[in-house]
């Protein structure tokens, strides 16, 4: 990082982009506005959510690849395009065609979120920072969703615009961020391709006697090395951050918690809106605007009060986590039970507050346990395996492979899923117990 730029200019430029790009007031009435335009309920689950759920594996295996070599900028500013053109696609009376192929360029725009964190931390050389820039990202978007449920719910309960006006307002913030993203300063290194070791040594090439001239495209101008070899050698450092982080048993069965965990979070959130609308039935004016506004901002307030507890979570963490575990699998099984629409949006809130406290504590673990730069390697793969997961459930079960089923099925497996993990958590701290006075 330059000394002319402080951390905390850099920090906040990306703040402001995180917080701006999750103002989408279209996205808590997405279901709602698609029923709108003549798709049936099965059409929105099975045909196209599953498209934007496909597009999100592939992608973020294709972002995953590029975002170190192009060094984060350009794909912060491809994933602004990205969401410009999602709802781009949804304005007029778009074709069943051409909302799939928005949710395709929406899996981008899903897929590409860790760019602007790794960006960060490309930016940042003192690690000890990585915690707090991270946390302050997180609060960033948390907040921003809040103001875009906020919004879109004012919008809906006072009649004051026509609900055509959340999809301008979403195309208009993210065309800001699209605009902000060209001013965030250059990386001139990242943590694989393009190493901070050839940056000094492209800047001894150069140097003059008692001068030191750094020219502008220093970081491009590396020695000449093959790619091959270069390729070799960062497949070996990739391999390497791997082997170091997931030898931890700890490290290990935190991420099992995460992966599985965001599989669930993920699958709820995609489709309970749908959920909402089909126990709704067009009754009376849907409150999703608020529950997404107030499920943010208990999850935000969770997430900050944990983050600043200072506590050896390793001490009683399979405890704590088969309890938590257990809680969200029972907190779905009333989603899937009841049939009451406030009763809905008071369980989601609380399943939202309690998870985000759960995955606050095992990313902070994790974090502990792992080499600081390889946090986005780890946390890209996580994210990886969990919508590897997803997209094997979406093609089984919600577009039928094997057998489909309806939303409130889909809540019910996800329960059950909770429960499983939570039994498993409850099995290894009993054996940890009754073999710890051996």
């Amino acid at each position: 990082m330059d000394s002319r730029e402080n951390w905390k200019t850099v920090s906040l430029l990306v703040c402001v982009f995180a917080m701006i790009r999750e103002i989408r007031p279209i996205k808590p009435f997405i279901t709602s506005y698609l029923k709108s335009m003549n798709f049936s309920l099965n059409q929105i689950n099975e045909e196209i959510y599953a498209v934007g759920t496909y597009s999100c594996l592939v992608l973020a295996i294709v972002i995953f690849l590029i975002t170190d070599y192009f060094r984060y900028k350009p794909l912060i500013i491809a994933d602004g395009i990205a969401g410009i053109i999602t709802y781009l696609l949804l304005l007029g009376t778009p074709s069943l065609f051409r909302v799939q192929i928005g949710q395709i360029f929406f899996g981008f725009f899903y897929a590409s979120e860790v760019a602007f964190t790794t960006y960060l931390y490309a930016k940042v050389d003192n690690k000890q920072l990585y915690q707090k820039i991270t946390s302050l990202v997180k609060a960033s978007i948390l907040f921003g969703r809040f103001l875009s449920g906020l919004i879109a719910q004012i919008i809906v309960s006072t009649n004051l615009l026509d609900q055509d006006y959340l999809l301008y307002i979403s195309i208009l913030s993210t065309s800001f961020v699209t605009i902000w993203a060209f001013f965030l300063p250059k990386v001139k290194h990242s943590l694989y391709f393009h190493t901070k070791k050839e940056f000094r040594e492209n800047i001894q090439l150069h140097q003059s006697d008692n001068e030191v001239t750094i020219p502008e495209n220093a970081a491009n101008n590396v020695p000449k090395t093959s790619k091959l070899i270069k390729i070799t050698k960062v497949k070996q450092m990739i391999f390497d951050d791997f082997k170091s982080a997931y030898k931890n048993t700890y490290v290990v069965k935190k991420c099992f918690w995460w992966i599985f965990a965001f599989v669930g979070h993920f699958i709820v959130g995609l489709f309970i809106q749908v959920l909402w609308e089909d126990v709704n039935n067009n009754k009376k004016d849907l409150m999703n605007g608020a529950a997404e506004s107030i499920h943010t901002l208990c999850g935000a307030a969770g997430a900050y009060s944990v983050g600043h507890l200072h506590y050896d979570w390793k001490k009683f963490d399979d405890i704590i986590f088969t309890i938590g575990t257990f809680v969200l699998a029972l907190l779905l099984f009333i989603l899937y039970s009841c049939n009451t629409l406030w009763i809905l949006y008071l369980v989601y809130i609380i399943f939202g507050t309690c998870f985000q406290v759960l995955l606050t504590i095992t990313t902070s673990e994790v974090a502990k346990y792992i080499k600081p730069d390889s946090y986005g390697l780890i946390f890209g793969f996580n994210m990886f395996m969990s919508l590897s997961i997803i997209s094997i459930y979406t093609l089984l079960f919600i577009q039928g492979f094997i057998v489909a089923i309806g939303t409130t099925s889909q809540i019910f497996s996800v329960s059950m899923m909770f429960a499983s993990m939570s039994a498993l958590l409850f099995i290894v701290a009993v054996w940890k117990f009754t073999n710890s006075g051996k």
